[in-house]
């Protein structure tokens, strides 16, 4: 794999740490602070910019040079965090986190733009899973160093931090993608509000498997909040042993990333979103069914390993079926689609007086099994192979 592709990855997955740091920085800082509603202020903040605005983002990205795109949208971001440093209101802190949310839309779908030019498309599928799997360190590392740091040096530390990892990807990306590679990304001057989405449902496995993939980003956000309750009880309200229920599951995804970028397995697209779907689908639905503790750890790890190659599988999907001119409007409404998701899981995770956490936890795991059916019926259908798809 080329260096630039390394360099670009390696910001990214730094940038993704800082972003966990300053969020959960926040979280602490409402919950110490006994703020009314602070925590799911924090949450909407991060939700409702990407769900609005995408498509707009998006279509910018596909109109002018990703690479300056990405460049100005980092400069805001890291001027947001660095005013929400300085900042002290806590909803002042918030806005400037909306904002920073708002740009991070851009950065996110000019980098998915970018990876496959810098990488080659030889190394575009090893370069989806060496980010995924990153990402999954990142997300594995971060609460605990966000927890730790915190109690050191407050929540100010933490927005800092962040506000650096937005210059340093910014210096990898201008490493990464010098201008004369830049004018190599493909660009389409008269892209439309509505051609990510039309993009992503009318590219082949992409649109077919969307429905078992906002499924999965549904479940997995209902146990996100459900879990909480549930798995806390299965510990006996041992918050060491919960906390490394959470942990085995973003353990589980890094082999799971790493596995689909190997050779034989990155082009399978339709194998690993599904493979992905069901085993996110098995773990949750039979942690629910089977409250022990010890089984919890299996069971995650194999919902985390479906988890990561259901990511790459679909990022590679999205590189290879969706023209490379709106890559960026593609991957912006993604993000919309996938914030919905997740926001719409967390009220269904809510605990409620209809079921209880344990049965919320146990829905969690059927939604994207059910999905899974009605997919697989809809691929067969369209005559999609179920083992491996064309590149091109």
């Amino acid at each position: 794999m080329p260096v630039a592709a390394q360099v670009l990855i390696a910001g990214t997955i730094f940038s993704r740490l800082g972003d966990t740091l300053a969020s959960l920085g926040l979280v602490l800082h409402a919950a110490d602070g006994n703020i009314r509603f602070g925590v799911t202020e924090v949450l909407l903040a991060e939700l409702i910019p990407t769900v609005l605005a995408a498509p707009l983002i998006g279509s910018v990205v596909d109109r002018f040079s990703a690479r300056a795109v990405c460049l100005w949208a980092l400069l805001v971001q890291s001027l947001s965090l660095g005013a929400a440093t300085a900042a002290d209101g806590f909803h002042a802190k918030v806005a400037l986190i909306a904002l920073s949310a708002l740009a991070g839309v851009a950065s996110v779908a000019a980098g998915f733009k970018m990876l496959p030019v810098v990488a080659g498309e030889q190394h575009t599928g090893r370069a989806n899973s060496l980010l995924t799997a990153g990402l999954s360190v990142a997300g594995l590392v971060g609460p605990p160093l966000a927890g730790f740091l915190n109690s050191l040096w407050g929540t100010a530390a933490l927005l800092a931090a962040d506000a650096v990892s937005f210059l340093v990807l910014a210096g990898c990306t201008m490493l990464a993608v010098p201008r004369s590679v830049d004018v190599a990304i493909g660009r389409r001057p008269a892209t439309k509000l509505a051609d990510g989405y039309r993009a992503l449902r009318d590219a082949p496995v992409v649109g077919t498997l969307m429905p078992a993939l906002a499924a999965a980003m549904l479940a997995t956000s209902i146990e996100g909040v459900a879990g909480v309750y549930y798995l806390r009880g299965v510990a006996d309200g041992n918050d060491t042993v919960f906390g490394l229920f959470l942990a085995t599951w973003a353990l589980g995804s890094i082999p799971g990333a790493l596995l689909a970028g190997r050779a034989g397995w990155s082009d399978r697209h339709t194998a690993l979103i599904l493979g992905g779907v069901s085993g996110i689908g098995l773990g949750l639905l039979l942690a629910g069914l089977v409250p022990v503790a010890a089984v919890m750890f299996p069971l995650f790890l194999m919902g985390g390993f479906g988890n990561g190659a259901c990511n790459v599988g679909l990022r590679n999907a999205v590189h290879a079926h969706v023209p490379a001119e709106v890559h960026g409007s593609a991957w912006a409404c993604f993000q919309a689609l996938s914030r919905s998701c997740i926001g719409l899981g967390y009220l269904l995770g809510t605990p409620n007086s209809l079921i209880s956490s344990r049965g919320q936890v146990i829905i969690s795991g059927a939604i994207p099994l059910v999905a899974i059916v009605w997919a697989a019926v809809a691929t067969l259908r369209r005559g999609e192979s179920t083992v491996t798809e064309p590149s091109a």
